[in-house]
C-alpha cells in the first residue's frame, strides 16, 4: 500500500495531440479512486503513465516518497489488470498467477504461499490446474486479478476490467472487487466509462473530459453538486435533463421562461442569476429525473410552475418507473413510482421542483446556482 501523488502531469503525443493536461491529485493510502469519463478523455493514458507503460511529457508521479518518472515498470511496485485479461494461454491458472513472482525471483516456497493466498481470496483454489481456455470470462478476470494481487503491489491499477461482462456479472463482480480491496486495504486506481460502476466502487471519482479533470469528489458530491454541465450530464442514470431557458426578472426574483411556460424561482435561488447579470439572458437549466411531480401530486403547486406533457415511453425497473415525456418538442426523463402517472400517449400535468434546479452558464458551462 502507498500514497500516490500525481502533480501537473501531462501527455502530448508526437503528432501534437494533448491526451492529458495538468493532471493533479493526491491519492490516499488504501483509497479506491475511480477515473471516469467518455472514451478518449485521457483516463487510460493516465493509468498507463502511472504504470510506466507510457512516458509522461510533463509533471511528476510519486509512489510513496519516491519519484518514479524514470523508474521502469517492473520496479514501480504496481500491478495492472487489463480489460482483455492478458492471460498466458499455455500456462495453467497457477502458473499465470505465479508468473510475476517468478520474474521477481522469489523463492518457490514464497511463490506457492502467495499464489494460494490469492486463490483463497478469490475462490480460485479449485481452478489452479485448469487452462485459461476452459474458464468462463468471469473466472479469467478473477485469475487476472489474482495474478496482480499475489504480488501485493503498493498500487493496483485496473483498466475497465468489467466492461466485457453482462450487467448481472458486473454487479456481482463489483461486490467482489469492493470486498477484496477492503480486505487487502490496497490503493486502487480504477478506470471506467460506466458512471454507475464509478458511483458503486469509488471512494472518490475523478471525472475527466478532453484530457482534463472536470471535478473530483465522492459519488454523493458529484451527484448533488456538479461543478459544470458536463459533470451534471455524466453522473446519474437516467442522466440529468438539460434544456435552455430565458431569465426574466420580477422584482428581486427570477422567472425561467421555457417556450410558453414560466417557472418562478425563490429569491434565494434567484440571487446568483440576478447578481451575475443573467436577467434577459439564456442559460442552461438542469433537473434530475427524480425531481418532477405528476398529476394529482401537482395539486397546490403554483400554476406557473406546472406544464402539460405528453408521455412517450414507460420503462418499469423494479418498483420504479422511468418515464420519458415531451413538453412541446423537448424530451425529458423522469423517475417515479408505478401508478403515479398515465400511459404512453396520455397528457399529464408535470411540476418540476424549482428548489432542485441546476443552472449553468451557456458559454463557460460552469454552474451558476444549485
Amino acid at each position: 500500500m502507498a500514497r500516490l501523488s500525481i502533480r501537473n502531469v501531462g501527455k502530448v503525443f508526437s503528432n501534437g495531440f494533448a491526451a492529458v493536461k495538468e493532471f493533479n491529485i493526491e491519492v490516499e493510502d488504501g483509497e479506491f479512486l475511480v477515473l471516469a469519463g467518455p472514451s478518449g478523455c485521457g483516463k487510460s493514458t493516465t493509468l498507463l503513465m502511472i504504470a510506466g507503460l507510457e512516458e509522461i511529457t510533463s509533471g511528476e508521479i510519486l509512489i510513496g516518497e519516491t519519484k518514479v518518472n524514470e523508474v521502469e515498470t517492473r520496479d514501480r511496485d504496481v500491478a495492472m489488470v487489463f480489460q482483455n485479461y492478458a492471460l498466458y494461454p499455455d500456462m495453467t491458472v497457477y502458473e499465470n498467477m505465479a508468473f510475476g513472482l517468478k520474474m521477481r525471483k522469489m523463492p518457490e516456497e514464497s511463490i506457492d504461499r502467495e499464489v494460494r493466498w490469492a486463490a483463497r481470496l478469490l475462490n480460485l483454489e479449485q481452478l489452479l490446474d485448469r487452462m485459461p481456455r476452459t474458464l468462463t470470462g468471469g473466472q479469467r478476470q478473477s485469475v487476472a486479478i489474482g495474478r496482480a494481487i499475489a504480488r501485493r503491489p503498493k498500487v493496483l491499477l485496473m483498466d475497465e476490467p468489467l466492461s466485457n461482462f453482462s450487467e448481472e456479472l458486473k454487479v456481482q463482480n463489483r461486490r467482489e472487487l469492493k470486498r477484496i480491496q477492503k480486505e487487502l486495504k490496497s490503493t486502487v486506481i480504477y478506470v471506467t466509462q460506466d458512471q454507475t460502476e464509478a458511483m458503486a466502487l469509488g471512494n472518490r471519482i475523478v471525472v475527466m473530459n478532453d484530457g482534463e479533470i472536470q471535478q473530483i469528489g465522492t459519488p454523493e458530491e458529484l451527484y448533488q453538486n456538479p461543478c459544470n454541465k458536463f459533470v451534471a450530464g455524466f453522473i446519474g442514470s437516467p442522466q440529468m435533463n438539460l434544456f435552455d431557458v430565458t431569465v426574466e426578472q420580477k422584482s428581486d426574483c427570477a422567472i425561467l421562461v421555457f417556450g410558453e411556460h414560466r417557472l418562478p424561482l425563490t429569491a434565494e435561488k434567484s440571487a446568483p442569476l440576478l447578481e451575475g447579470g443573467y436577467a434577459g439572458e439564456t442559460v442552461v437549466c438542469g433537473i434530475r429525473p427524480e425531481d418532477f411531480r405528476f398529476g394529482k401530486d401537482c395539486e397546490g403547486a403554483a400554476k406557473e410552475g406546472c406544464v402539460e406533457a405528453v408521455i412517450q415511453v414507460q420503462e418499469a425497473v423494479g418498483d420504479e418507473l422511468f418515464l420519458y415525456f415531451q413538453v412541446d418538442k423537448t424530451g425529458f426523463a423522469a423517475r417515479c413510482k408505478e401508478g403515479e402517472t398515465g400511459c404512453p400517449g396520455d397528457r399529464v400535468l408535470v411540476c418540476p421542483d424549482a428548489s432542485k434546479l441546476y443552472l449553468f452558464d451557456p458559454a463557460t458551462e460552469r454552474i451558476i446556482t444549485n
